[in-house]
């Protein structure tokens, strides 16, 4: 079982650009979050799989490594096709994401 972010995660960023980016970033994770729910009920393992692939990419480059260690595992969960592990990521991605905050 797949423990979900529970306190509060607080990213400090100096800078007021890299902190809109930041910021931004996270938005869309959500978004994200409502597609992979949605592939995941349609049984879309391909795109659950490139999406995970995408979150591994990108969320070390934002200082966010939770974000890719679940991107890595909703890319492994994809390509066994194993719903159960997926639907427990995206729970803690979303309990990720929420639990963020930038200053």
């Amino acid at each position: 079982m797949l423990m979900t972010e529970r306190a509060e995660i607080q990213v400090t960023i100096e800078d007021p650009f890299a902190r809109r980016l930041i910021v931004k970033y996270l938005g869309h994770r959500k978004s994200d979050i409502e597609s992979l729910r949605q592939a995941l009920g349609d049984g879309d393992y391909a795109s659950i799989r490139d999406k995970g692939h995408n979150l591994f990419g990108s969320g070390s480059a934002y200082g966010l490594d939770r974000v890719s260690e679940l991107g890595a595992m909703l890319e492994k969960a994809a390509k066994k096709e194993h719903s159960g592990s997926i639907a427990e990521i995206i729970d803690a991605l979303e309990s990720y994401v929420d639990n963020v905050t930038v200053a």
